[in-house]
């Protein structure tokens, strides 16, 4: 009979190997040398208090070395002078062009009918719909959307360079790549029939207009606090396929900056976006304790004997090499890799807290507004 610590490492191996092969699919490809008709685009930005971000976000998107787009920013309301500043950098700017959003209407979140206001706006053949607090190079548009023409995408994201700064940053960040690249099946991502797994980032989505509008588009999600996997799920109902691609070398991001916005950030969308119920949490918490927690407490108890060590060791090790070649491919930083169980306590930490918000919560707030809860 296979015992618990066999299952766990041979999980373990499993995860290791599927890390290895997703980075070799999500590698995005080339643009083409020869001629391409490339679709006009149009990048679609909506933004609320983002002085501190703005100025850099849209120089880099000014920056693209694509042929035909054009970059529409909304400010939904801002209180800060994020008003202000795109107005400075918009003039003499004619590929951008900037608009102040209508009041929020009932039953919609922020940033949902920001980007249904934009949708409407939009010229191009394609969206690429990012956040402001991204920071794209010069290729990203060209490389994501010939990536997008050759996997003939309904819907294509990116995972991007993790930028953090603090400790629960750095502590946190690492897991976003482990749970995209390591523990999802990408050979069933990438396909058109059958199970598609809808996963997406909100800051880089890219989808032609026509997906977009047969999908239904922000106003089939209006209410949902995890816009970027509502919008996949739409997609995937469509038949379209969704291709999640490497952008660590065409977009970086910095998510938040502090304990406090990191807690209260993840804490509004976590257990939404695994679709949640309680059986759910109790699985991934108890899968997440054996397969990530587990092997350190059990190397730390049999290190006075080494035949009881030999096997936590293994595991760890595999742990640890999935986490450096994640660390290396998205610049998370190597020396936290030491600390992954107490990284994947927090995630869980914040997942509990993420239900215990939607259970006894009624509302939330962000980005100064409130927001009812499912």
């Amino acid at each position: 009979m296979i015992s618990v610590d066999n299952i766990i490492f041979l999980t373990l191996l499993a995860l290791f190997l599927n890390t290895i092969i997703n980075l070799r699919r999500i590698t995005p490809d080339p643009p083409s040398p020869s001629k391409v008709d490339w679709p006009s685009v149009s990048i679609l930005v909506p933004v609320r208090n983002e002085e501190k971000n703005i100025r850099q976000l849209i120089a880099s998107l000014l920056e693209q070395d694509y042929p035909d787009f054009e970059i529409i920013v909304m400010d939904d309301g801002s209180t800060d002078k994020t008003w202000s500043i795109l107005k400075e950098v918009a003039a003499n700017q004619p590929r951008l062009r900037l608009v102040q959003g209508q009041e929020l209407p009932a039953n919609w979140t922020g940033k949902n009918w920001a980007c249904y206001q934009l949708s409407r706006l939009a010229q191009g053949e394609m969206f690429l719909f990012t956040d402001a607090d991204t920071l794209h190079r010069p290729t990203a548009l060209k490389q994501a959307v010939a990536s997008a023409l050759h996997h003939e995408s309904g819907l294509l994201s990116a995972l991007p360079e993790l930028e953090a700064k603090t400790w629960s940053e750095k502590l946190y960040m690492p897991i976003i790549p482990l749970a995209f690249v390591s523990l999802i099946p990408f050979f069933k991502l990438n396909r058109r029939k059958g199970r598609s797994f809808p996963a997406a980032l909100g800051p880089f989505l890219l989808l032609p207009r026509r997906v977009y509008k047969a999908c239904g588009g922000h106003e089939a999600i209006k209410e949902n606090i995890v816009d970027d996997i509502a919008l996949a799920r739409q997609v995937a109902k469509q038949k379209e396929k969704i291709t999640l691609i490497d952008g660590s070398h065409l977009f970086r991001i910095r998510f938040y900056t502090c304990f406090a916005e990191l807690w209260a950030g993840f804490s509004k969308n976590s257990y939404e976006a695994i679709k949640g119920t309680p059986l759910k949490l109790i699985a991934i918490i108890l899968a997440c304790y054996f397969l990530f927690i587990h092997p350190y407490l059990a190397l730390a108890d049999g290190l006075s004997q080494a035949h009881l060590a030999a096997l936590p060791l293994l595991q760890v090790i595999l742990i640890s090499l999935t986490r450096i070649i994640l660390a290396e491919r998205f610049g998370t930083g190597l020396l936290w890799v030491l600390f992954h169980p107490l990284s994947v306590s927090l995630v869980l930490l914040i997942l509990v807290n993420s239900f215990r918000l939607s259970l006894f919560s009624k509302k939330i707030v962000w980005k100064e507004r409130w927001y009812p809860l499912p």
